[in-house]
């Protein structure tokens, strides 16, 4: 980790273009920039690269979703003494067992960030007449690079709501030696949507080619789900106005989405085989693939005897048992009581694999891999942004529909209830596990957070919501 944000990477992933040859990608080694970045195909297996590396175990193929920030939201824990997961669920972070982690989330993201500007750097001496597909690699890497400083800023930052000039992080857009310097978190933000915003504006007048991308003559415009694509760049605009504290700007951008003709929430009966290990065809705006996530997943969540298994918190059952209005869907599909020799207990299989646990096959095709952003979220910006401004009919109206498709009667039909930003954040809780992406929500609305085996509750500071930067980023600043 020592000076590697001075360490220029160069690197290279051979292999075919499309999403099924992507499955099998296998880093080869370093090359000379100049013989990878000579043509299309050098380009395209770069930016497949920084897509591959993102959906590894040691980002958002475990870490950065169940096995990190859902230990920390208290879904999880592992009831070894001494364990890493328990020292995790206590915000630990400086121990010596969680800090390996901390540290290459930090210095992981930056070194993929990294390779995009290599990227960036090396399209600046092509053009649109020698890559004809010029246009959709800058708008992907320039919203990949807004996307990961932004996952870096919500981790090792104060919530900007609370504190708009703390100390954000440095915003690194060049591919060289020099050490960009810390920003605030407002100047952060600032970059983070520059960034996204003009892969936006590419996307829209050059083409996203999400609506006809199977009939396209050309292999990386296909299976648009797994890249960076034009709605999932408006969906993360969405999701950092939101952070943001900018609910109006968030809902519009979440709006887009929600008009566009892609998209649509399942109906309750198709809850089980939603993200079981696969993209939803239906619900899933951008997604990772990884051929390996089912056999952590199994590793991790599944199996109960292993070192790194981890187990359901006891007051799961409170959080999807507390609404009685209806059959809530997920807690049925979701969570099983296994008592095979492998498995035994409670366990959460929402991301599991089961057709492959069952040497069974799907009728339909499906991506393997990580969901990164579904609808679910967005119809819950809107339906915060009515609740911020007292529209509750709005905001029930946004609100009801996931409810709704989740099994659950809608507040508009409920006499009585009224829809509270208490509610929301409750159906963020149920819908979000495994998805690494309910400790944010908590850090957004600076809750405190309950451990239940303990009984503990920590109080809402930044001690627990900001991460330590890496010792050796201080020793070379200062």
């Amino acid at each position: 980790m020592k000076k590697l944000k001075y360490i220029l990477i160069i690197f290279c992933f051979t292999f075919h273009c499309s999403c099924d040859s992507f499955l099998d990608v296998r880093p080869e080694g370093e090359v000379v920039n100049n013989e990878l970045f000579k043509n299309a195909a050098g380009f395209e297996d770069a930016i497949y690269g920084v897509y591959s590396t993102l959906a590894g175990p040691s980002f958002y193929g475990r870490t950065m979703t169940y096995n990190f920030n859902d230990v920390l939201s208290q879904y999880f824990f592992h009831d070894w003494p001494g364990d890493v997961t328990l020292k995790i669920c206590n915000f630990e972070y400086k121990d010596a067992l969680v800090r390996p982690t901390v540290d290459q989330i930090w210095g992981g993201m930056y070194k993929n960030i990294s390779y995009v500007n290599n990227i960036l750097e090396n399209l600046g001496h092509h053009s649109e007449s020698s890559l004809p597909l010029y246009n959709v690699y800058k708008a992907e890497c320039l919203a990949l690079r807004g996307f990961m400083h932004f996952d870096i800023l919500r981790f090792f930052c104060e919530n900007i709501v609370n504190n708009p000039s703390a100390q954000g992080i440095p915003y690194v857009d060049k591919y060289d030696l020099t050490v960009s310097p810390f920003l605030t978190a407002e100047a952060a933000y600032r970059r983070i949507i520059e960034d996204l915003k003009a892969a936006e504006e590419i996307m829209q007048e050059n083409g996203e080619y999400f609506d006809d991308a199977d009939k396209q003559n050309n292999e990386f415009l296909k299976d648009r789900q797994i890249h960076m694509n034009l709605y999932a760049i408006q969906g993360m605009l969405a999701r950092v106005y939101w952070m943001k504290g900018d609910l109006k700007t968030a809902a519009e951008y979440a709006q887009k989405i929600l008009d566009c003709k892609y998209f649509e929430l399942v109906d309750k009966s198709e809850i089980e085989d939603l993200i079981n290990g696969v993209l939803s065809p239906k619900e899933t705006i951008w997604g990772l693939f990884s051929a390996n996530f089912y056999t952590n997943v199994r590793a991790d969540l599944y199996l109960s005897g292993g070192s790194s298994s981890l187990f359901l918190k006891a007051d799961h059952d409170d959080t999807y048992m507390a609404d009685k209005e209806g059959t809530d869907y997920r807690y049925e599909k979701w969570f099983k009581n296994y008592s095979a020799i492998e498995a035994s207990g409670m366990r959460c299989i929402k991301v599991l694999d089961t057709y492959e646990l069952n040497y069974a096959t799907r009728s339909d095709a499906r991506v393997k891999g990580v969901n990164m952003l579904r609808l679910p979220e967005l119809y819950y910006i809107i339906t915060e942004y009515y609740l911020s401004i007292d529209n509750q009919t709005e905001a029930v109206k946004y609100f009801d529909k996931v409810l709704v498709s989740r099994g659950l009667t809608g507040y508009a039909d409920r006499q009585g209830a009224t829809l509270t930003l208490e509610k929301v954040i409750q159906e963020r809780r149920k819908e979000l596990v495994c998805e690494g992406q309910y400790f944010f929500t908590q850090k957004r609305y600076n809750q405190n957070i309950y451990e239940p085996k303990s009984g503990k509750i920590y109080q809402a500071s930044n001690d627990i919501y900001v991460l330590p930067l890496p010792e050796n980023e201080t020793e070379y600043r200062y």
